[in-house]
C-alpha cells in the first residue's frame, strides 16, 4: 500500500516537473531523470516530499486511496462468461 502511494507521489512529481519545462529543450540540457533528481534534492522538493509523507499518514487520505484502489481492481476484473 505504501509503495503504491509512494509511486503515485513520485509519478505526480515527475509529471509536475515535466510539464513545467519548456517545449524547446536543447540537446545540451540534462535529461528528465537528472532534472527530477535536482528538483527532489532542492529545498522545494524536500518540502514536497515531507508534506507527501505526512499526508500519507492521515487516516482520511488512506481511506480515500483504499477506495480508489478498490475501484481500480473492480475495473480490471473481467466478468465470467456464463456456462451454457
Amino acid at each position: 500500500m505504501k509503495q503504491t502511494i509512494f509511486l503515485a507521489m513520485m509519478l505526480s512529481l515527475a509529471l509536475s516537473c515535466a510539464s513545467s519545462e519548456s517545449k524547446d529543450a536543447g540537446s545540451n540540457e540534462p535529461g528528465l531523470v537528472n532534472k527530477l533528481i535536482e528538483k527532489a534534492n532542492s529545498e522545494e522538493g524536500q518540502k514536497a516530499i515531507q508534506m507527501g509523507k505526512e499526508k500519507l499518514q492521515d487516516p482520511a487520505t488512506q481511506e480515500k486511496l483504499k477506495g480508489l484502489l478498490s475501484k481500480e481492481k473492480k475495473k480490471k476484473e473481467v466478468p465470467g462468461v456464463p456456462a451454457q
